[in-house]
Order: structure tokens, then C-alpha cells, then sequence
């Protein structure tokens, strides 16, 4: 597996997230479920998901086993902001949090982007040629952030082998 391409991300990204945990089987669709089903929801609510220009999900945690029943999964929305074309100006509306909801910045930096087709349940399979493949062959040094995933479709009109996902790996 080879990147996409190689970005960078400004300082002063903050996305609204909620976290679930749980890790079944190198599985997070559970959590994952779980915490979009608190973000979204409040989202609507408040009348923002059209100012919502990115859908992330950023995984803080390394996995302890392929069932980590504490293995967060951090579902998160950026306002303003797109990644993928690094346009816009990030907001930071005002909000109720309750519940798992917070502010989580957003690293800035340098990061490899690789491309997903396919289903969610097959985005560890991803991971694992980056993490196991490319990253021990490319040189490159990973930075202490969370890597995270951005959702380019919508899985709830999109069939799941038509899903395009990118996986962000933040480099030093």
C-alpha cells in the first residue's frame, strides 16, 4: 500500500466528538455506532450539519488485543473546515455538551493519506499494511498523534463496497 498523497494540516483544527469504546474481533463498528449515533443526532438538533465540512474519527488508543474492550473510538465532526482540500476556516459553534461530547483539537502537522474502498468492518486490514508494510519500508517516523480515518460518503446511502474512507498517519 502506497499513499494517496502527503498533506498538512494548519494549526487551530478543533472537531466536536463523542467517544464509545470497545474493541470486538479488530472491530470498532460497535463504538464507532455508538458515538455517531450521540454526535449526529445533537448535530441535527441544533441545526449545524450543514456547516459540517469534515467526519473524522481518530483512534487515540493502540489496541491491546483484537478484543480491547477499552480501545476508544473518537467519532468527530469539523465545522468550517474541509481536510481534504484544506479550505475554509474552522468554527467552533456554540453547543451544549453533554454526555461524551468535547472539543478535541485536531493535530496539525504533516500526514500520509491512504485511500479505502470498501467496507468499514475491512479498514484494520488497511491499517495493518500501513502500520506492518509501508511505514517500516518508507523512512518516515510516526509523531504522537492519533491517526485518524475521514469519511468522504455517506454510509447511510452509500452501498458498504463503494464506501471511501482515507486513513491519515501523522508523520513527523
Amino acid at each position: 500500500m502506497t499513499p494517496t498523497r502527503f498533506t498538512e494540516l494548519p494549526p487551530g483544527l478543533v472537531a466536536l466528538t463523542a467517544t464509545a469504546r470497545g474493541m470486538i474481533d479488530h472491530n470498532l463498528s460497535r463504538a464507532a455506532r455508538m458515538a455517531y449515533g450521540e454526535l449526529l443526532p445533537t448535530v441535527a438538533k441544533a441545526g449545524l450539519m450543514d456547516q459540517v465540512r469534515s467526519c473524522i474519527a481518530l483512534m487515540p488508543d493502540e489496541p491491546q488485543a483484537p478484543d480491547d474492550p477499552a480501545c476508544r473510538f473518537v467519532a468527530g465532526v469539523v465545522f468550517g473546515f474541509d481536510l481534504v482540500s484544506r479550505a475554509g476556516r474552522c468554527a467552533q459553534p456554540e453547543l451544549p455538551l453533554s454526555g461524551s461530547l468535547a472539543w478535541w483539537p485536531v493535530a496539525e502537522g504533516r500526514y500520509a493519506v491512504f485511500t479505502h474502498l470498501g467496507p468499514y468492518t475491512e479498514l484494520h486490514r488497511c491499517w495493518n499494511s500501513v502500520h506492518r508494510g509501508w511505514l517500516p519500508a518508507s523512512g518516515e517516523a510516526l509523531r504522537d498523534a492519533p491517526p485518524m480515518e475521514l469519511t468522504l460518503n455517506d454510509p447511510g446511502d452509500t452501498p458498504p463496497e463503494k464506501l471511501h474512507t482515507e486513513l491519515w498517519l501523522p508523520l513527523r
